[in-house]
């Protein structure tokens, strides 16, 4: 490092600024002046010798370090809070511990809400809220590092309990430049282009190649990256095209960084569950407050997506 060590509050920070987009919205939210916050980032980008925020004139953006140190401040945020939960849990008190597990597309759609509805509807429970791809969050329910989570097309198997909540599309996702003229667009216009998707458990490619294969279509993966942030900037480049939720795009699609097309023919959906471990998987066995902050919370997920999300009727 070339400057001084970092801390928690610069990171707190840093991570408010990425998630507002703006050096003014962040200052107004922290209740802190815009030079001191401004201070405070060049401090950080001091003190690790790379630019972290692309400044324009619609806000600030993440660069590619920048991504990366957001999503290790928020992993680190989440270590903590989950510590001083487990000590916590040695005092007599009645406070109540709850952690969440959240996909990164639903960490950019409702993070920040999830947080401050949990301090208002829930002012006796501790939150810890973890974000990890789906297939990672159903593995620590099962594990029991996690007491529940909202995550896609995860498989039943014996140590967890799915319940299905809501149809999300999957939509194409290219440069403004590169975006086809027709919307919607057929699932064999969508693999024509070069294709940059997760890994081989990512959610969102297992419901893209099993499409694939219904169809007899071929699904070739030309940039394979397990993180969002990374996908979105090889599209943003122009490089490949990729098949995301509206909420991993939301932003970048508003500044006109990226264009998205629904998917047709067949009509590409995921389907979000609530993952709880297989043991005590009653929904009556939830404390009842924690049952309707999860349900305003698939409430939240549907309104921030209009015609892109539904609720699926329980059976």
């Amino acid at each position: 490092m070339k400057g001084p060590l970092i801390n928690a509050r610069q990171l707190r920070y840093f991570a408010k600024v990425v998630e507002t987009g703006s050096i003014t919205r962040a200052a107004e939210q922290l209740y802190i002046a815009q030079p001191a916050l401004s201070s405070s980032i060049r401090q950080l980008e001091d003190s690790f010798g790379v630019p972290l925020l692309h400044r324009h004139s619609r806000g600030v953006e993440a660069t590619p370090a920048g991504e990366l140190l957001y999503s290790r401040t928020c992993s680190l945020f989440g270590i903590m809070e989950q510590i001083h939960a487990d000590i916590s849990r040695f005092s007599q008190n009645t406070t109540r511990y709850f952690s969440l597990g959240l996909p990164p597309s639903l960490v950019m759609l409702i993070g920040t809400e999830a947080i401050v509805a949990a301090r208002e509807q829930l002012p006796d429970v501790v939150l810890s809220l973890r974000e990890d791809p789906s297939f990672a969050l159903a593995d620590a329910v099962e594990n029991k590092e996690i007491d529940i989570a909202f995550a896609y097309s995860v498989a039943e198997r014996p140590g967890i309990h799915l319940t299905p909540m809501l149809h999300e599309e999957l939509l194409l996702v290219t440069h403004p430049d590169q975006a086809p003229p027709q919307d919607p667009v057929t699932l064999e216009q969508t693999l024509a282009l070069p294709m940059a998707q997760g890994g081989k458990r990512d959610a969102g490619r297992c419901t893209l190649e099993f499409a694939a294969g219904e169809q007899g279509l071929s699904c070739e993966v030309i940039y394979e990256m397990q993180s969002i942030a990374g996908i979105r900037e090889i599209v943003k480049r122009g490089i490949a095209a990729t098949t995301l939720p509206y909420g991993s795009v939301a932003r970048e699609v508003a500044g006109n960084e990226l264009a998205i097309r629904r998917i047709d023919n067949p009509h590409m959906r995921q389907i979000m569950h609530i993952v709880r471990p297989a043991h005590g998987a009653d929904p009556a066995a939830l404390d009842e407050d924690i049952r309707a902050y999860l349900l305003s919370l698939v409430d939240l997920i549907v309104e921030r997506q209009g015609n892109l999300a539904n609720k699926i009727d329980p059976p």
